[in-house]
This record gives C-alpha cells, structure tokens and sequence, in this order.
C-alpha cells in the first residue's frame, strides 16, 4: 500500500523535476552531514592537542621526584622504619 502527501505528478516534466529536487535534496544532505563530520573531527582533533600539550607542560614543570614514577615510590617507602616504645595503661579485660 502506497501513501503518498498528494497524488504523483501525471506531467512527465514534472516527474523529472521532482526527481532532480530529491537528488538534490540528498546531495545536499550528504555535504552537509560530511561537513559537520568534519568540524565534529577538527574539533576533536583540537582538543586532544590541547590537553596533550597541557599534560606535557604539567609533567615538564614537576619536580623531579615526581616524575620517578611508582617504583622509586614504593622502594623509598619501605626503607622507612618507624621505632617507638610504648607502655600499656589499662587493658579492658582488666576493668
């Protein structure tokens, strides 16, 4: 079952140009959709170089020690020993 806004044109002439406006209208469609494509991927583009940028002169302005990494981390974290004596004050069983 065909539905249709009005009846096809009768008029050959006519049928050509509606063909030609819907080609049209398609050709139209498809540059436009690449062309927001386009900006959609230039943008992107530019803001990946953008914080690529910042987190290089992020890391270039840290100091040394933190740029190390985890490793020299950890290692200098273990090498720290913490000695105290204590003495008990009460013990809860007691009371």
């Amino acid at each position: 079952m065909q539905n249709y806004l009005g009846p096809p044109p009768m008029n050959p002439l006519s049928r050509l140009l509606a063909g030609l406006l819907a080609v049209l209208a398609l050709a139209g469609a498809l540059f436009f959709g690449v062309f927001v494509l386009a900006l959609v991927l230039g943008l992107g583009l530019v803001a990946w170089v953008f914080l690529w940028v910042r987190m290089w002169w992020i890391r270039r302005k840290m100091p040394r020690s933190h740029n190390a990494g985890a490793a020299a981390d950890s290692q200098s974290r273990q090498s720290e020993i913490i000695d105290a004596e204590y003495t008990v004050v009460s013990r809860r069983d007691e009371d």
